[in-house]
């Protein structure tokens, strides 16, 4: 029998670091169809808009129901798949982060909402529809100009200006803190990231940022309200939930993964900031998937998803 695996779909690879598509009423790609079905994730912002029709969205530990006029953002690594839908029009998008303004990229993930829902905003969501037909004929067109991709980077970055535009709650943090504490923050985030596995104290990264831990901690504290050790372990502990919920990896295995040669290390670690044990965890999230699985049932295959 197959292990259960969470796929990572990249996009880094492609030449823009960009792919939009319209969404598709009827997809008969076999491929696209067990992509969209299945639990993946992205090393990009996925954007998903929908002018009408119906979606039901699986993202992380929730389920997102869009209809009529709305519009989701899934920030990169967060789990998802797409439940059921019906009879749909609109725009899916998919950014590599590293290409967004660094000040709108901290807003993002500094915001407390971590899944981005937005509807009832007519005219804010008509500007984002003609955006993303903007970008779409930008990637379209057969005749670019030197500066093609360059544009194509402002387009998508003026639509999340947008989006944190109409997002009170992005609003409300978007402080001036100065650049330089902002940028220290992003790219601590960023190497997070990139080397949990590897590295867990806050000194380690202080070293990559060639800064003092002191200032670190400071500077993360000040514009964040938590500690590195915290952003560490919660990067840590939120890999862990999903290979938990979405393999079949032992506690071992997934401790190893992590970077743990002592699993009984790991599973005080996940106790303490979850409130239980790896196991129990597992048992509780398997129901639940189980009683989402009886209660959906895919009807119409959208492309790209």
């Amino acid at each position: 029998m197959a292990r259960k695996k969470l796929n990572l779909f990249e996009l880094r690879s492609h030449p823009y670091g960009l792919v939009i598509s319209p969404m598709l009423k009827n997809f008969d790609s076999h491929e696209d169809k067990d992509k969209a079905f299945s639990v993946h994730r992205h090393d990009s912002y996925c954007l998903f808009f929908l002018r009408s029709g119906e979606i039901k969205m699986m993202v992380e530990e929730g389920e997102i129901n869009m209809g009529g006029l709305s519009m989701l953002v899934i920030q990169p690594g967060q789990v998802h798949k797409c439940l059921r839908y019906k009879e749909i029009s609109g725009w899916v998008l998919f950014f590599d982060g590293g290409n967004l303004d660094s000040s709108i990229r901290g807003v993002l993930e500094q915001s407390i909402e971590k899944i981005l829902m937005f509807k009832d905003q007519g005219n804010a969501l008509v500007f984002c529809d003609e955006l993303l037909l903007t970008i779409f004929n930008g990637v379209q067109d057969k005749s670019p100009g030197r500066f093609r991709i360059q544009m194509l980077h402002a387009l998508v970055n003026a639509l999340f200006y947008q989006i944190a535009n109409m997002q009170p709650l992005l609003k409300s943090s978007a402080v001036s803190r100065g650049l330089r504490s902002v940028q220290i923050v992003q790219h601590f985030k960023d190497l997070i990231k990139v080397e949990f596995k590897t590295f867990k104290r806050p000194s380690e990264y202080a070293g990559l940022l060639h800064i003092s831990l002191s200032h670190l901690n400071d500077t993360v504290k000040r514009l964040t309200g938590y500690s590195a050790t915290h952003l560490i372990q919660q990067e840590i502990i939120a890999e862990a939930q999903r290979l938990l919920r979405y393999t079949d990896k032992t506690g071992r295995e997934i401790a190893c993964d992590l970077g743990y040669a002592d699993d009984k290390y790991f599973i005080r670690l996940f106790t303490k900031v979850i409130g239980q044990s790896p196991s129990k965890f597992r048992k509780i999230k398997c129901a639940e998937s189980h009683q989402i699985e009886a209660d959906t049932s895919p009807d119409i295959i959208m492309g790209n998803l």
